[in-house]
């Protein structure tokens, strides 16, 4: 008949159990399920892209857009593994691509109905929208997905919003 373990070496073995969990700081399970809803109940426009600036997590998001998504991609095999996530508009009325880490953070870009050219975001503050009024260009904090060994900072935020500097095409 076993014994449960009582005393200092309980408490110890109860903290041990009950903190791990708070120290993973990866989604499960990996990759993420394809909810097969790529088509919002809502209208992607440049007053949502303004509503999602606030939003810090991915199922926040997903309620903002009415629906959870279609998974069109995983990738697994880059040095930060992400699944990216679409939606249509209502109506088809705007689109949504979503770009989320294992850490659970995000990147967004938007192509609102309204014809208020690319919106794009993140859920560590950045925000840009060239053409809102005034025009917004916000960088946050640095991304999860910015390894701290890399010097980062406002000049480098362009280039990594919705990802990794590596994953951008262009002059980054």
């Amino acid at each position: 008949m076993s014994r449960p373990v009582m005393g200092l070496a309980g408490t110890v073995i109860l903290t041990i159990c009950t903190a791990l969990p708070a120290f993973s700081s990866e989604l499960k399970p990996w990759p993420p399920r394809d909810p097969g809803q790529p088509d919002a109940n809502v209208a992607i426009t440049r007053a949502l892209a303004i509503a999602l600036r606030d939003i810090r997590d991915f199922a926040g998001l997903q309620k903002a857009a009415g629906a959870g998504g279609k998974l069109l991609s995983v990738d697994a095999n880059l040095e930060t593994p992400r699944a990216i996530y679409g939606w249509r508009g209502l109506h088809s009325r705007g689109q949504m691509r979503v770009f989320l880490y294992r850490t659970g953070d995000f990147g967004v870009t938007v192509i609102p109905a309204d014809g208020a050219g690319e919106i794009t975001m993140n859920n560590s503050g950045a925000f840009v929208c060239p053409t809102c009024s005034p025009p917004v260009d916000a960088c946050g904090r640095r991304p999860s997905w910015v390894s701290h060994s890399v010097h980062w900072d406002g000049s480098d935020c362009h280039c990594t919003i919705t990802g990794p500097q590596t994953l951008r095409a262009g002059p980054c």
